[in-house]
């Protein structure tokens, strides 16, 4: 299933992709805006892995639809966030 978010702010969109995998949901970002010059785009920082699947943190992964699409909202605010901001969350 694909999926397109519009950021609350209306300033960005997204596009993603949900993939069962046993019994978790996986989430790839096919789409989203560029990171600022400078950004470092390394997965520790972004929570997105060069492949576009997003990273959770184990035993926090996504079990259903509606919380793998809740976490993709969230996971898209805070890319927006970090894309402004530089600072990341670990």
């Amino acid at each position: 299933m694909t999926k397109d978010y519009r950021s609350k702010d209306g300033s960005a969109m997204f596009r993603f992709h949900f993939t069962q995998e046993g019994d978790q949901i996986a989430v790839w970002c096919l789409s989203h805006p560029p990171l600022q010059a400078g950004r470092d785009p390394s997965p520790q920082k972004t929570h997105l892995f060069p492949s576009g699947r997003l990273c959770f943190a184990v035993g926090h992964e996504p079990h259903n639809q509606a919380r793998a699409q809740e976490l993709a909202r969230q996971w898209a605010e805070y890319f927006l966030q970090y894309r402004k901001s530089g600072e990341a969350q670990y």
